[in-house]
């Protein structure tokens, strides 16, 4: 368990602000500076940039509060593990993914393990990939789920594997014969995009400067189901999807994937991280085992390493 001092500066970081870390304490703010400054002389340096709408970590304040989440996390998921040989109370495994695992994937496993394991809760937030490794380099979440276009850094990196790139259609669409196609073919038809700064739509537009095709997208969107929809009613669209979001797509709709000739299309790959320095709660480890194992028996074999995309 944390000290009174460290407890004070974790509810400053969260809070923003003397006051209202006060009031989250139950105690006058005045109690909370005296504490942030005792640190502060402890440790010799300033750990807050102090503003007239609150408080802003500094460097060193930013190294420190890393150190005290870890050392929250680890303190409360070794009660979560006592806990758990003593099978009492409830147990926690955060997580935090993008829409890819949040579809389908994650929402599955999740209830297969709790029906072997059912004191088990599960918090799922969905967010972006620059999001997510923040949340896990902080320590919110136990598990983070995305895709990223670059080596993990600064995280613990548990399962990496590239992932494809694929095509969805209507089975009516005039590419729906064909075995595989590349990007040229889709440049006639109207296209169906995730919004920009998602990685599927980033190394799509890489790959179309790359081997000059000038797509027509004419619907984008940052979510799967909106795009999903557009390409189900107009008849000659295309859209663009990675291959877990795509699997989920075609078992629960109409549409249909292809397979994409371009080598340069598929330098994703799907990451799960943890934070760095810290071991996962048993409960938490078992479920990620059983994540990675699911992925394996269920993807098809890597594909052939091609070159980094540029």
């Amino acid at each position: 368990m944390l000290n009174t001092a460290f407890r004070y500066f974790l509810e400053v970081v969260n809070a923003g602000s003397l006051t209202a870390a006060g009031l989250r304490l139950h105690v006058a703010p005045s109690a909370v500076s005296r504490m942030i400054r005792k640190l502060e002389e402890e440790y010799g340096v300033d750990l807050f940039e102090r503003h007239g709408r609150g408080m802003v970590l500094t460097e060193a304040g930013e190294i420190l509060a890393t150190s005290a989440r870890r050392s929250q996390l680890e303190a409360e998921h070794a009660r979560m593990d006592i806990f758990d040989l003593r099978k009492i109370g409830k147990r926690l495994i955060r997580i935090s993914a993008n829409q890819a695992f949040g579809i389908e994937l994650l929402p599955n496993l999740i209830a297969r393990y709790q029906k072997s394991e059912p004191d088990v809760t599960f918090n799922l937030t969905l967010l972006r990939a620059s999001e997510i490794h923040r949340r896990i380099q902080d320590g919110e979440d136990d598990i983070g789920f995305y895709y990223s276009l670059r080596p993990a850094v600064d995280v613990n990196l548990r399962y990496s594997r590239r992932m494809r790139v694929l095509a969805l259609v209507r089975p009516d669409h005039p590419l729906a014969g064909r075995p595989a196609i590349s990007l040229k073919d889709v440049e006639p038809y109207p296209v169906g995009q995730m919004s920009l700064g998602t990685t599927v739509r980033t190394i799509v537009d890489l790959c179309c400067m790359q081997e000059n095709v000038a797509l027509s997208s004419t619907f984008i969107s940052n979510n799967v189901t909106s795009l999903q929809n557009f390409c189900l009613e107009r008849e000659d669209a295309v859209v663009f999807f990675g291959e877990l979001t795509a699997t989920s797509v075609v078992k629960t709709s109409k549409l249909i994937a292809l397979q994409i000739n371009e080598p340069q299309l598929h330098q994703r790959h799907l990451q799960i991280i943890t934070m760095e320095g810290r071991e996962l709660p048993n409960s938490a480890r078992r479920f990620l085992e059983m994540t990675v194992e699911h992925i394996e028996q269920s993807s098809p074999q890597p594909l052939p390493y091609t070159g980094d995309a540029t």
